[in-house]
């Protein structure tokens, strides 16, 4: 085993990054119409190659199943391939803002510890 896979810090990272996977695909669904690869460069773009979401099918149809997105339509892209567009439902646009309430409720409080924290100078 590769001391990466025993790192703390990299077992943390990989949680945080699963947990908002979800949140941030539906966030992105929110905003318009995407298709896999759009949606797959716009999370890594988007957070400055922070994160990355290596195999998002899974991940679609288990939004899918769950009433969040579903598969829209499909439009042929300038290179001739068949893009699957999916789409936020009103269910989806719930379970997001339920997801954003839990989020920054967490975060908020995360921050306030370390602050608290860094004041007392524990940190």
């Amino acid at each position: 085993m590769s001391a990466l896979k025993n790192d703390p810090g990299r077992g943390m990272e990989d949680n945080l990054k699963r947990a908002v996977t979800e949140m941030l695909v539906l966030t992105l669904l929110s905003r318009e119409d995407m298709h896999a690869s759009q949606i797959t460069q716009s999370i890594q773009q988007k957070s400055g190659n922070t994160l990355s979401l290596v195999s998002p099918y899974m991940l679609f149809y288990r939004l899918i199943e769950s009433g969040y997105i579903l598969e829209a339509y499909k439009k042929t892209a300038p290179d001739g391939r068949r893009r699957q567009y999916y789409q936020i439902t009103e269910a989806g646009v719930k379970y997001l803002a339920e997801l954003l309430t839990v989020y920054y409720r967490i975060t908020n409080g995360v921050a306030l510890l370390l602050r608290e924290g860094e004041q007392s100078g524990e940190a």
